[in-house]
């Protein structure tokens, strides 16, 4: 099996502790937790993020850009915006529309790009939560 993604993409992300409350200096460590930002990037520009993923994921399980946008709490506008440029910085379709007509109405779907893009954003924020998991069990 090839790669999820394209090798021209790139993994990047910000991992920030923040403290959850006041704690005296002596034990100023332990109250932190690890948060991270992941997105994908090309040529140093940025491609996919979570609002793309969840909206993507979105699609799968609706089969509608409107409800899709509804769910992740989107307008209609801005959810399209958000394919277009995912599309335009990929080259690539990641949904697909159909038309409704007098039978039936029409919908979107997730195109086997965007559902690569799923499942490498999903397996990559598991190993990220994995790690961070790990990292604040040995060291916070």
């Amino acid at each position: 099996m090839g790669p999820l993604i394209s090798p021209a993409l790139t993994l990047r992300f910000q991992l920030v502790l923040w403290g959850r409350r006041r704690v005296p200096e002596a034990d100023s460590v332990s109250g932190l937790t690890p948060h991270w930002k992941l997105w994908l990037e090309h040529d140093g520009r940025y491609v996919f993020g979570r609002g793309a993923f969840l909206l993507l994921r979105a699609i799968q399980d609706t089969g509608s850009l409107t409800a899709a946008a509804q769910r992740v709490g989107m307008s209609y506008r801005y959810a399209w915006g958000i394919i277009r440029k995912v599309e335009r910085e990929l080259g690539a379709p990641v949904v697909e529309t159909h038309r409704g007509g007098a039978v039936g109405g029409g919908g979107t779907s997730v195109t086997p790009v965007g559902a690569r893009l799923i499942r490498a954003f999903s397996l990559l924020d598991e190993a990220f939560q994995r790690t961070a998991a790990q990292l604040q069990a040995d060291l916070l």
